[in-house]
C-alpha cells in the first residue's frame, strides 16, 4: 500500500493536543498531503494559522457535525479510490509509521489486538447480540482501536453501515445495546463483516502504543531526536482527555513534539495558544456542570 495522505480528527476541545499531532508527522513526512478532519459538533474554530505554517488542509464535505469518531468514517467514502493513514489528534508517531505500509498490499492495515470478551463487549459490540443484526456473521477473534489505521476510499459505502447507523447529523447508535463507543464499534463490525465475506483483506500490525503502565518505556526520546527508524508506532494517550499535561505519560515526547510546532509557529503564538486553552478548559468543565444540572 503506498499511502496518498494522512487525515487527523479532531474537534475544539482537543485541537490542541492536534497541534502536537501535526508537527510529528511533519518531523517525519514533511511532504504528504495532511487533512483535518474538522468536528464541529461542539462548536467551529479557526484552523487557519496552523493550516498555513503547516501546509495542510481542512477535508472539504458537506458534513461537519459528527461527534466522537464518526468524522473518521467520512474518509471511507469517496468514488475515487485512494489509500490514506488515519490518527487521532490525542497521538504522535514515533517513527516512519507510514512506511509500514508498504509492506503489504491488504485494503486496510489495524493494530493488532485481542480483548478479552468481557472488555471487548464494552467498547465494540455485543457479541452475543451481535447475530441480530447479521445471522450469518462469526467474529474473527481480533478488534482494533480506531484512533489509527490505514484504510482504502471507494470500497465500503455509506449504506454498508446502515444496520448499525442512524446516518443524521451528527450520526447515531441505532442500538446502543449492541453497538458501543460510537465510530470503534461500528468500523470494527464492519471491517470484520467485509472480511469475512473477502470483500476487503486485512493486515494486522504492531501499530499502537497505549502509554500505561511502562508501555511506551521502550521509547527512547534520543532516538526520536535523532530520527531513528527503530518506532515506527503511533503513542496514543486514549480516554486521557482529562489528565493534566504534566501527569501524562511519556510527556516527554509530547513535549518535544510541542516544542516542534512552537519552533516554527513562534513564542507568541505559544502564549496566545495558552491563554486560550485555559478558558476552553473552563468553557468545557462549566458545559459539563450544566450538562449534569440538567
Amino acid at each position: 500500500m503506498k499511502v496518498d495522505k494522512i487525515f487527523i480528527n479532531t474537534y475544539k476541545y482537543d485541537f490542541h493536543f492536534a497541534k502536537i499531532c501535526i508537527a510529528s508527522i511533519r518531523y517525519w513526512y514533511p511532504e504528504i498531503p495532511v487533512f483535518l478532519i474538522r468536528d464541529e459538533k461542539e462548536g467551529s474554530f479557526d484552523t487557519s494559522y496552523t493550516e498555513r505554517i503547516w501546509n495542510i488542509k481542512v477535508l472539504e464535505i458537506p458534513r461537519k457535525k459528527f461527534g466522537w469518531g464518526y468524522g473518521k468514517l467520512e474518509v471511507l467514502f469517496p468514488e475515487n479510490k485512494e489509500t490514506f493513514f488515519v490518527i487521532d489528534a490525542d497521538a504522535v508517531i514515533t517513527g516512519p509509521v507510514i512506511d509500514l505500509a508498504r509492506n503489504t498490499d491488504a485494503d486496510f492495515i489495524v493494530d493488532r489486538e485481542e480483548q478479552p470478551v468481557k472488555r471487548f463487549n464494552e467498547i465494540y459490540y455485543n457479541l452475543e447480540r451481535i447475530n441480530e443484526l447479521d445471522k450469518e456473521f462469526v467474529y474473527p477473534g481480533y478488534s482494533f482501536n480506531s484512533g489509527q489505521w490505514f484504510g482504502t476510499s471507494s470500497v465500503i459505502r455509506r449504506e454498508d453501515f446502515n444496520k448499525t447507523l442512524n446516518w443524521t447529523e451528527p450520526p447515531l447508535t441505532r442500538d446502543k445495546n449492541i453497538v458501543v463507543n460510537n465510530d470503534q464499534g461500528h468500523l470494527n463490525f464492519i471491517i470484520h463483516s467485509f472480511e469475512q465475506l473477502k470483500k476487503i483483506s486485512v493486515a494486522r500490525i504492531k501499530l499502537m502504543v497505549w502509554p500505561v503502565d511502562g508501555n511506551a518505556d521502550f521509547i527512547q526520546l534520543e532516538r526520536i531526536r535523532s530520527k531513528s527508524p527503530d518506532y515506527p508506532y503511533v503513542i496514543h494517550w486514549a480516554g486521557m482527555g482529562g489528565v493534566k499535561f504534566s501527569a501524562l505519560p511519556r510527556r516527554d515526547i509530547l513535549k518535544f513534539y510541542r516544542d516542534y510546532y512552537y519552533l516554527r509557529a513562534g513564542a507568541i503564538q505559544f502564549y496566545l495558544d495558552t491563554v486560550k486553552n485555559f478558558y476552553l478548559k473552563l468553557e468545557r468543565k462549566i458545559g459539563h456542570i450544566i450538562h449534569r444540572a440538567l
